[in-house]
């Protein structure tokens, strides 16, 4: 009898063995990082007339926080897919390090029901733009910009969606 309970046993820790190897091995017990899931949502293009800042601002609705600079965002038109941009805080060739700014008090988080904004470079009665010489790209009042935030940890994409850009006075 007692035979039998020590084979049992062995076999039993074998298979614990064999489990623990098994989780490790595929990953399953890392600490990877998650993508943030959020519902951001261009709300409206604005010109703040006492700046002159032109500025497209968004609304966290739902979803994860984030903190703006481990974003980014892919700009495009909706009528021309083959003008786009990506945009991250950080130095550019504009000059400019802060593209996204938070509306609440800490300037880097945003959480569900706060407003951003992302800065564009330029902007006129025509509509506005990012970059500047060769690499220029600009969305032309009356016309659709689509936007894809990127989690630039993980690469995956965190929301898309479109706005139409105003015609300014």
């Amino acid at each position: 009898m007692s035979e039998v309970i020590g084979v049992m046993l062995m076999i039993s820790v074998t298979l614990i063995i064999v489990a623990l190897v098994a989780v490790y091995a595929t990953g399953a017990a890392g600490e990877d990082d998650q993508p943030v899931r959020a519902d951001l949502i261009a709300s409206e293009v604005v010109h703040d007339t006492e700046t002159g800042e032109y500025m497209v601002v968004f609304e966290h609705m739902a979803g994860d926080p984030l903190a703006l600079d481990q974003v980014q965002v892919s700009l495009g038109v909706r009528d021309d897919a083959t003008q786009h941009v990506v945009i991250r805080n950080g130095p550019d060739n504009s000059g400019r390090t802060e593209y996204f700014e938070s509306f609440s008090g800490d300037d880097d988080q945003v959480h569900l029901g706060d407003r951003f904004v992302l800065y564009a470079d330029e902007g006129d009665t025509d509509g506005i733009s990012w970059g500047e010489g060769g690499g220029k790209f600009t969305v032309e009042s009356g016309h659709y910009l689509t936007y894809r935030f990127i989690d630039r940890r993980t690469g995956a994409p965190i929301s898309s969606g479109e706005i139409m850009i105003p015609y300014f006075r």
